[in-house]
């Protein structure tokens, strides 16, 4: 996903609010978890000035060589390559650690919460962003059975597992993190027309269960699906449903 990673919205539009909410501060220093294409460790970087630091990590080296190609001049940010199950940095080195819209793909969640505690400064900061129930949707649903007819099957979502802010917050207790709070968000948006929803759905995960279909029938789905989203289109365009949670917790202070 990583050559048309950035064409998708919906992370970019949680990446800025995610950011927002954590409220960082010059000075600090900031780590981003499945980093991606650095939508939130670039903006960090600017908020945190020449005398703070921030360090983006993912596991995918597609993903950080657009990171690095769009931040690689900022003197204060870096990129590694790493798993978030198990970070390669010492003991509390950083006062914020945040994920933006990536949690729910690690396969041990509470494990990479539990390791953003261990690599937090007493007292700092961790926040995560997920999708509600409603995201996406009806787009993606309508989606899925224009597929289920061509005998491709959609599968579960990996953002279901993090659909409930009560999930978040106790993801969050369980791995000993204190001032838990966690709350969900509209953070939806107008496309301008059928064309631009397909070209989002092909950067993303949506557009790619089309590789399991022949070459024509890729094309006859495309067809079809165009036709059947114009019943969505509005005065002000298709609406996409960004229902998303935010969550953020504390490590405890030194006793």
């Amino acid at each position: 996903m990583a050559v048309h990673y950035d064409g998708l919205h919906f992370t970019q539009v949680c990446a800025r609010r995610l950011l927002e909410l954590a409220d960082l501060s010059e000075g600090q220093s900031v780590l981003d978890v499945a980093t991606g294409t650095g939508l939130v460790a670039g903006v960090a970087a600017q908020i945190v000035g020449p005398h703070g630091t921030v360090v983006g990590v993912d596991l995918s080296p597609e993903m950080l060589a657009r990171a690095q190609a769009k931040f690689g001049g900022a003197r204060n940010l870096e990129f590694h390559q790493g798993d978030a199950e198990r970070l390669e940095f010492p003991d509390d080195c950083f006062d914020v650690v945040l994920c933006a819209s990536s949690l729910f793909f690690i396969p041990d969640m509470l494990g990479v919460l539990r390791e953003c505690k261990r690599v937090l400064k007493n007292g700092g900061q961790v926040g995560f962003s997920s999708f509600g129930a409603s995201f996406l949707q009806p787009l993606n649903d309508l989606w899925a059975a224009r597929l289920e007819k061509y005998g491709v099957a959609r599968g579960p979502l990996p953002t279901m597992r993090l659909v409930d802010p009560n999930t978040c917050r106790d993801l969050l207790s369980q791995a000993g993190f204190e001032e838990v709070e966690a709350h969900a968000e509209q953070c939806g948006y107008y496309l301008p027309d059928v064309n631009a929803r397909w070209a989002e759905m092909m950067a993303g995960l949506e557009g790619q269960l089309l590789g399991r279909l022949s070459p024509d029938e890729r094309e006859r789905v495309k067809a079809e699906h165009l036709e059947e989203l114009h019943q969505f289109v509005t005065p002000n365009g298709i609406w996409v449903d960004v229902s998303a949670n935010f969550a953020f917790g504390r490590k405890p202070s030194a006793t």
